[in-house]
């Protein structure tokens, strides 16, 4: 990781807050049993997003089924390449 804590400006960073993605040191860190924030109010803030929405956000981000789906799909087509070229799905009959 890179970059400076933005708590105290002297050591380098070995957090981003969860909240606002900061990045943040291991001694400045303000740690909860959900991860690192910057500060005491993005702690609050994150503990509010969760109460709010009734469950906590998935760490894959936004989409993430849709890429992994999408992942599946390219696997399995390059699976069928593969099989393709050895020989081992013949080829349909011409109409």
């Amino acid at each position: 990781m890179e970059g400076k804590c933005v708590v105290c400006h002297d050591r380098p960073m070995k957090f981003r807050c969860i909240q606002c993605h900061k990045p943040v040191c291991d001694d400045c860190a303000f740690k909860t049993e959900h991860g690192a924030f910057c500060s005491r109010e993005c702690s609050a803030a994150y503990r509010n997003y969760r109460q709010a929405s009734g469950s906590a956000p998935s760490r894959r981000g936004a989409g993430g089924a849709l890429k992994l789906l999408i992942g599946i799909i390219i696997l399995a087509a390059i699976a069928a390449a593969v099989a393709w070229k050895m020989g081992w799905l013949p080829l349909p009959p011409n109409p």
